[in-house]
């Protein structure tokens, strides 16, 4: 069996985890499951950086680099998201912000740039209106993500906010920096290996939102 094969079955593997998981979740064993996050997202974003790897750039390290870098300001200074703190529930912490945050920077960025960049092909716009329209859909979709990935981060005790709601601020922030990063000069936007993982993401935490479960 060659890697091309094997690269087959990597999105059969993401989906697997993930269901794992969130039916672990939801069966009552979340204290369990959830100590696997920061596990679970390393190798899924490992899985989908091998299916893109063919298109890879620097772009990736921007991603994961300066997502967890905005992280930190956030953090230490209260700006961009709102006032909020980690707790150990995401793994091994530098200046207090866990470092697999980097590869869900990286994972909901090249993703959602793949799902926006592909849509607007059907309206075959002019290259600039394209790169603003993708910046415009991918901010988007990973705001939202980010609606359902707030619940699901405070019932197991990944991060909280100092005054208990998520404040407007962390949607706006996660939309602005978001269109700013997909205005800047890459090669390509394909990035399907991503585009799947945001997508079992999506499902993964939709799932949550929609039923009960305890940690």
């Amino acid at each position: 069996m060659n890697w091309t094969t094997l690269k087959r079955w990597a999105p059969l593997v993401m989906i697997i985890l993930n269901s794992v998981g969130v039916a672990g979740v939801l069966l009552g064993f979340g204290e369990t499951i959830l100590q696997f996050t920061a596990l679970n997202l390393l190798i899924n974003g490992i899985l989908a950086a091998w299916l893109d790897w063919d298109s890879r750039s620097r772009m990736w390290v921007y991603a994961a680099l300066g997502g967890w870098l905005v992280e930190c300001f956030g953090v230490h200074t209260g700006w961009l998201f709102g006032a909020y703190n980690y707790g150990h529930g995401l793994g091994l912490q530098v200046a207090e912000v866990p470092l697999i945050l980097g590869a869900l920077w990286f994972v909901t960025l090249m993703g959602f740039g793949h799902w926006g960049g592909r849509w607007l092909l059907r309206f075959r716009l002019g290259t600039k209106a394209h790169k603003v329209g993708t910046a415009i859909v991918a901010a988007t979709l990973m705001m939202g993500l980010d609606a359902f990935i707030e619940p699901v981060a405070i019932q197991s005790g990944w991060w909280e906010w100092a005054q208990g709601d998520v404040p407007w601020t962390n949607y706006a922030s996660w939309w602005g920096i978001a269109f700013l990063f997909h205005l800047a000069p890459r090669q390509s936007t394909e990035s399907k290996g991503t585009g799947i993982l945001v997508l079992i993401f999506a499902a993964f935490f939709i799932l949550l939102n929609v039923f009960p479960w305890t940690v």
